[in-house]
């Protein structure tokens, strides 16, 4: 473990202050979205509302944000600093593992790999989407649009979910095919004897 000196901490805290000021700058500005959004799309709701409700639409994703936004700044660059070259290394050797499949592996690998960031965005695409089918129904109420709409997304959700089971399906078939992983206290004993074995060559 890595013991940080005192200049290491400052500029850690420093990273961590400067990401959380992009968090809640990127929070209050979904804020304002939905405010404007609540407030003049639902204006007669939204006097309905009580001080608390009014002052969650700005707190909540500002707070969020902000914590989400300072936490991933912090973990990002303790691995920067703290484990750049034991990540940059496994990058490596996944990158030549990539390069090893054929076109259509790497295709799938890649969708398997950014499978979940895939479903909510095609669930919320699909949301907007049959939403925006049902709203030309003049018939139906503004409720039973919005159910009618979650029931057309929920519908495509489950399409993603059982495409990227077959897709984690195909993955582990892939990584069955590929060689085992050497234990990372191998891989260092390995290194340490190698390291020794040049530093006897030198010497002699």
């Amino acid at each position: 473990m890595k013991i940080i000196d005192e200049e290491e901490k400052n500029a850690s805290i420093n990273n961590m202050l400067i990401e959380a000021a992009k968090g809640i700058t990127v929070g209050l500005g979904v804020s304002y979205g939905l405010y404007r959004f609540i407030r003049y799309r639902y204006p007669v709701g939204y006097t309905k509302f009580s001080t608390s409700v009014k002052a969650s639409i700005w707190a909540m994703p500002t707070i969020s944000l902000g914590a989400f936004f300072a936490d991933e700044g912090t973990v990002k660059f303790s691995e920067k600093n703290t484990r750049s070259d034991y990540l940059e290394r496994l990058e490596k050797e996944k990158l030549e593992s990539y390069k090893n499949l054929s076109t259509t592996d790497q295709v799938l690998s890649k969708l398997n790999e950014h499978k979940y960031k895939i479903i909510v965005g095609s669930w919320a695409a699909s949301l907007w989407g049959s939403w925006k089918i049902v709203n030309k129904d003049k018939y139906m109420t503004t409720a039973q649009k919005a159910v009618q709409a979650r029931v057309y997304a929920q519908a495509i959700t489950v399409v993603l979910l059982l495409g990227t089971i077959l897709l984690s399906m195909h993955e582990e078939k892939i990584n069955k095919g590929k060689p085992a992983p050497v234990p990372e206290w191998k891989r260092f004993l390995d290194e340490q004897e190698a390291k020794k074995k040049q530093d006897q060559q030198i010497q002699h």
